[in-house]
């Protein structure tokens, strides 16, 4: 085990050999397949295909692109493998299975054959880039990891539910092809799937199965295998794209120990401490769950591909929770927002209360007015608030890409270090420069980090302030509409009370007339009696009323004028003989 490569995918066909990269010299015979029998470019294979150009070439085989003889227009990926790495395989029954498991996310077949010294099968060429070149620029976000994943876990299952099972899963054999600008991830290299009870088994040993490492290292007791190890493979590959190399247990491992230590950490705590420092609570939990579910040492204890891919939607629990975060904030600032209309409309009620009066009107609309401007006061603070808790976001968003990057920087300068440390010769120079780079680039970093900090901190002081200073104001001059509110209508109450008064009052002007000392009194009527009626003096009615029974009022000759209507105010006797 110590000796397997771990970068490589590797086979074993029944007892044969590993391949050992570690020993000096040929590898075993076992393993050796003479790649000097494969055609190579101009020469025609299938009698259709002519090999144009060599796209890549691997342990088992080469791939090159061709075209077809007939239609040169038309181009596909065709490879080659020596017959020997089908030894003790059916190869027409798995080529026919590889053909029968279509699925979109799956790399097609479309034409095989085989000859003595070969055998060759024709796919798609596509336009793209592997996951593993992908990586090496930057780790993968969690929606991104759930937009390649999930398509990617369907086709397994499709190929599960076709009879076979992969056994070679990594970030080389996803490929990310892109059509009409969007993301399509196909599974590549399909030239070592089996049965799913056949007793070949293949796998990159970094990626494998801890049931798939012991069939492909031992000779005896090799234990069953399933189409579960895809499950693991399809796991660890996830584990390494979210976190990188750097938090991936076992990216440094060279001994059987240290891979076995690696898994056991892999199913106990998958997630380093230092990995994915933004995802934190419930959605971190849950994806620690889901991970040790993917990459438990027991197979029996392992998701099948199908539940693996219902499962990967725990990639996107961080993003519903912002998501709940964020319409709850919105929910929130919605009912500020109804009660402060709520009150401005109390107050135009209120306001519209004294409509009845002119000079209350004017007043009423500058009210109406202030109240106008508060109300859009108020909600320029809620749009700054929201501004701020977006640039907030912001902010932390960078400092941790930034924590990551000085994360990622001071291990490569620790490398670095080493390395010359164990050098010692004329490469010092190299390093030297690389560690000068490295050292500006960690110093950019950290200023940027404090510069965008010390800028945060102070945007949101600023913020804070003029929100309070802000609310203050509005809530002083509420408090004082309301008190001149409250003014207003104690005076208009004031005002109706004294026009009722003043209403009382003429009613009983229009009753006194008959004692008014400025009308002369009707002529009364000539008197039955025969003895003459007594004269008395006319007393003012403001200090005397005349009764019928006691005074009679002095003859008139003619009858006197209407008295005229009052006009809202009486006069009293007392004050017209003073005047």
């Amino acid at each position: 085990m110590s000796h397997v490569p771990l970068r490589v995918t590797v086979t074993q066909a029944f007892a044969a050999t590993v391949v050992d990269e570690s020993r000096t010299g040929p590898p075993p015979a076992a393993m050796q397949h003479d790649m000097s029998q494969l055609p190579d470019v101009g020469d025609i294979i299938g009698d259709h295909y002519r090999l144009v150009r060599l796209i890549g070439r691997g342990t088992f085989g080469r791939v090159y692109e061709a075209e077809r003889v007939d239609v040169p227009e038309h181009r596909v990926a065709l490879k080659l493998m020596p017959r020997a790495v089908y030894a003790g395989r059916d190869v027409e029954r798995e080529l026919v299975m590889l053909a029968a498991a279509g699925h979109l996310n799956v790399v097609q077949l479309k034409d095989h054959g085989m000859t003595d010294q070969y055998v060759w099968l024709t796919m798609p060429v596509y336009e793209g880039q592997t996951l593993e070149e992908r990586l090496e620029r930057r780790t993968v976000t969690l929606r991104e990891c759930h937009e390649i994943f999930v398509p990617i876990a369907r086709g397994v299952a499709a190929l599960h539910s076709g009879g076979l099972r992969h056994q070679d899963l990594k970030p080389d054999n996803i490929y990310l092809a892109e059509f009409a600008g969007r993301l399509h991830p196909i599974i590549l290299d399909l030239g070592v799937a089996a049965e799913k009870n056949s007793s070949f088994v293949a796998g990159t040993i970094l990626f494998a199965a801890p049931e798939q490492i012991a069939s492909l290292t031992s000779r005896d007791d090799r234990p069953p295998l399933s189409e579960k190890i895809d499950t693991y493979s399809l796991g660890a590959t996830l584990l390494l794209s979210l976190v990188g190399p750097d938090c991936f247990p076992g990216n440094f491992a060279k001994t059987e120990d240290e891979i076995e230590d690696a898994q056991q950490l892999r199913a106990e705590n998958p997630l380093h401490i230092d990995a994915l420092p933004s995802l934190t609570g419930a959605p971190r939990e849950k994806l620690i769950a889901a991970l040790r579910r993917w990459l438990a040492l027991d197979p029996e204890q392992r998701a099948s591909m199908g539940e693996m891919a219902d499962e990967l939607d725990v990639l996107l629990e961080r993003d519903r929770e912002l998501q709940a975060a964020e319409a709850a904030r919105v929910a929130r600032q919605g009912t500020m927002l109804m009660r402060f209309r709520l009150a401005v409309a109390g107050l135009l009620v209120g306001a519209v209360g004294l409509g009845g009066y002119g000079w209350t009107k004017r007043n009423t609309l500058r009210l109406a007015n202030e109240l106008a401007r508060a109300r859009a006061e108020g909600a320029a603070q809620f749009d700054k608030l929201e501004t701020c808790a977006a640039s907030h976001r912001l902010a932390e968003d960078r400092v941790a890409e930034c924590g990551i990057q000085r994360a990622r920087d001071r291990n490569t300068f620790t490398t670095t270090l080493e390395r010359l440390s164990r050098t010692g010769n004329a490469a010092q120079a190299e390093y030297a420069e690389q560690l000068m780079a490295f050292t500006t680039r960690l110093r950019g970093c950290e200023e940027a980090s404090a510069t965008a900090a010390a800028a945060h901190t102070e945007e949101k002081d600023r913020l804070a302030t003029e929100c309070a200073t802000r609310t203050s104001g509005l809530t002083a001059k509420a408090e004082e509409l309301e008190r001149t509110v409250q003014t207003r209508s104690t005076e208009l109450a004031e005002l109706q009370s004294q026009t009722e008064q003043l209403r009382a009052e003429a009613q009983a002007c229009k009753t006194r007339v008959p004692d008014n000392p400025y009308v002369d009194p009707p002529a009364p009527s000539p008197p039955k009696a025969t003895t003459p009626p007594a004269a008395s003096a006319t007393v003012p009615a403001a200090t005397a009323p005349a009764s019928p029974a006691s005074a009679a009022p002095p003859p008139q000759t003619s009858p006197a004028p209407p008295l005229p209507a009052p006009t809202g105010l009486a006069v009293s006797p007392a004050s017209s003989a003073g005047g």
